[in-house]
């Protein structure tokens, strides 16, 4: 049986590796520290966002060695899909902005979602890994959905054996992992346990590994909050100290959550970077502290 850091390592080293959580746990600074850690190690790394405003869409950008970001866009995925099948140039132009075709592709239900997933399945092949901040927990959930629903939609033609190679690829446990970011407060952790069940429903044979994020460190980790602890602490801390002492304690107390679902995880502390250095510090922090606990 793998260790926690053994599952979270052998995770990460997929090809196709989702990045999962509620909005707000951190999704896009660790996946952007795992993709670090892993262009480190010479492995050709995509990190991919989804549709994200504030960076260009649709541009394949280099981060660095070995290391290129992608913001996957639908206009220019649905576009280079049409061009793929269609594969005469003037044809696919007209093809795509055509104005039925523009309405159908935005309203048919699933169709934006598994031409998002689909521009990512298809840029797997051109690298070692390729690391997915996923939207937050409800619209990721959906991008898979789309691509079952679609997979029984269409009985055949190119989008039904599109979509049942999609589902193959997702479900294979030696090319695609997923693993779940939570911070260690009550409402991220039991989401995220529901996020789970999902991901156990559509891909048995594939678990998720877990990690959670911005955990304060430990000042005496010889107590354990107990009913008769919580009772003696002064809900107004009169120091640093105590402050600290009573959020750490919290803390255990929530990941109790996952604790008692049989959930096994590691855990990310947190970091307070430079402010001075302006080079991303949080990234290389987050990933310097993944390859110290072995998940990279």
């Amino acid at each position: 049986m793998y260790s926690v850091s053994k599952k979270i390592a052998v995770t990460l080293d997929r090809n196709l590796v989702f990045v999962h959580g509620k909005g707000g746990v951190g999704k896009t600074s660790v996946s952007q520290a795992i993709a670090l850690g892993l262009a480190a190690k010479k492995k050709r790394t995509l990190w991919v966002a989804i549709e994200d405003p504030m960076r260009p869409p649709g541009e394949l950008l280099p981060q660095g060695p070995n290391l290129w970001h992608l913001n996957c866009s639908f206009k220019l995925a649905f576009e280079e899909y049409a061009g793929l099948k269609i594969g005469m140039p003037r044809l696919t132009h007209l093809f795509v902005q055509n104005k039925l075709m523009q309405y159908l592709a935005k309203a048919a239900p699933g169709v934006h979602e598994i031409v998002l997933l689909g521009k990512i399945w298809y840029e797997r092949t051109r690298y070692d890994h390729v690391i997915v901040d996923m939207p937050s927990t409800g619209y990721g959930l959906a991008m898979f959905q789309s691509t079952e629903n679609i997979s029984h939609l269409f009985g055949g033609g190119p989008l039904h054996k599109d979509a049942e190679s999609m589902l193959k690829t997702l479900r294979s446990p030696e090319e695609t992992g997923h693993i779940i970011i939570s911070l260690p407060e009550e409402m991220p952790l039991r989401e995220s346990l529901e996020l789970n069940d999902f991901l156990i429903r559509n891909f048995e044979k594939n678990p998720a590994a877990f990690l959670v994020n911005r955990v304060f460190p430990q000042i005496n980790e010889t107590l354990e909050l107990s009913p008769a602890l919580t009772e003696r602490i002064n809900p107004l801390a009169t120091s640093v100290e105590d402050y600290a002492q009573m959020r750490s304690w919290l803390e255990s107390f929530n990941l109790r959550i996952w604790k008692d679902a049989g959930i096994h995880y590691g855990a990310l502390r947190q970091v307070a970077p430079d402010l001075q250095d302006s080079e991303s510090p949080l990234i290389r922090l987050l990933c310097e502290q993944l390859q110290r606990e072995a998940y990279l």
